[in-house]
């Protein structure tokens, strides 16, 4: 199969490289120019050595240009896109009218493309559980469910779900839930977006990559959408997942973070109740959330003793990049100047 990937370096991306490769496809990976700039070491050797037979190309998907150029690099066009080129959060969040060019024009230009150039590729398309919504509450979630979706990054998916649905060209969707990888770092204010006690089905990135490389060739699931998660083996709460996850940093549990630290609302994320569906169907699972915080573990075995000596500095450091944190020292400070003018006038 012939099979273009668009946004191939970043985490689902290497996964869904690496699952293309080994499957044999003929793949080319299209990427910004920033990207292959900022790249560090690892990926430069991945291109040396597991990925030596793809062909590599930069470009904007902003661009029609070098969406086209990307297109034709197969003779007859690609059998398949994976498209997986997308601004996230946080920086989905900064400016949205970057955001809604990259990520919904982006798409509008690969099917411009192939409707000039008349290629009926399949599309599979990285979507997102965050289009669902707030699901604290209500946290099993369904493919039926309605979607709700709260942020720009979110509404964008949404927007190009139904762009796919109108489009006429064969689809599959992949709603992807929390994605999990060994490269994992909490050292980043969007720790503090999600309530302690959200439930969290996370999704190995390498099974991840599996889902999108099986979707893109397996017969008979165009116009469909999954729910990818990793199912009951995956399952936990984000405060139990912060538990351990920090003791792997050397900094023992997370109740140096208390709940008043974090969001109390407005965040996705749940468990899937069908994606054992997804996976009888698209073949993907392979990682459990324990075979993951083992690969935690193992990443950061010499990070964990100096990190352990320097924890009291570091758990400060970390209280303080909540922003509920910092609203309530302003509030205080507020306050205390406040409270020092009444007393200056006599008050």
């Amino acid at each position: 199969m012939k099979i273009l990937i668009t946004g191939g370096f970043g985490n689902v991306g290497r996964s869904t490289v690496n699952a293309c490769v080994r499957a044999g496809h003929e793949t080319v990976i299209f990427e910004s120019p920033s990207a292959l700039k900022n790249a560090k070491a690892g990926l430069h050797n991945l291109i040396k050595t597991r990925w030596r037979g793809c062909r590599l190309m930069t470009g904007d998907v902003r661009s029609l240009q070098d969406v086209e150029r990307a297109l034709l690099a197969f003779e007859g066009g690609p059998d398949a896109i994976i498209h997986l080129a997308a601004l996230i959060p946080p920086a989905s969040e900064r400016n949205e009218a970057k955001t809604r060019s990259i990520n919904i024009g982006g798409l509008q230009n690969i099917l411009a493309v192939c409707v000039k150039n008349n290629l009926r590729p399949r599309i599979v398309f990285a979507s997102s559980i965050a289009t669902y919504g707030d699901r604290l509450k209500d946290f099993w979630i369904k493919k039926e469910d309605p979607l709700r979706p709260s942020d720009v990054y979110s509404q964008t998916k949404a927007a190009c779900e139904q762009l796919l649905s109108q489009s006429g060209f064969e689809y599959v969707i992949l709603r992807l839930s929390y994605v999990a990888w060994a490269q994992w770092l909490p050292f980043d204010p969007l720790l503090f977006a999600m309530p302690p006690e959200t439930r969290i089905e996370i999704i190995h990135t390498e099974d991840a990559g599996r889902a999108f490389a099986n979707a893109a060739v397996l017969p008979g699931i165009g116009g469909q959408v999954f729910n990818i998660g990793g199912g009951a083996a995956c399952r936990t709460s984000f405060r139990a997942y912060l538990d351990r996850m920090f003791r792997y940093f050397g900094l023992g549990n997370s109740d140096f973070l208390s709940d008043e630290l974090f969001a109390k609302d407005s965040f996705h994320c749940g468990w899937y109740a069908d994606s054992d569906e997804a996976d009888s169907m698209l073949q993907f699972r392979r990682k459990t959330l324990e075979d993951y915080y083992e690969e935690v573990r193992w990443e950061k075995r010499l990070l964990a003793p100096l990190a352990f000596l320097a924890a009291p500095l570091v758990k400060a450091w970390l209280v303080k990049m909540s922003p509920n944190f910092k609203r309530k020292s302003k509030e205080r400070e507020a306050g205390i100047r406040g409270h020092a003018q009444l007393k200056r006038r006599g008050i």
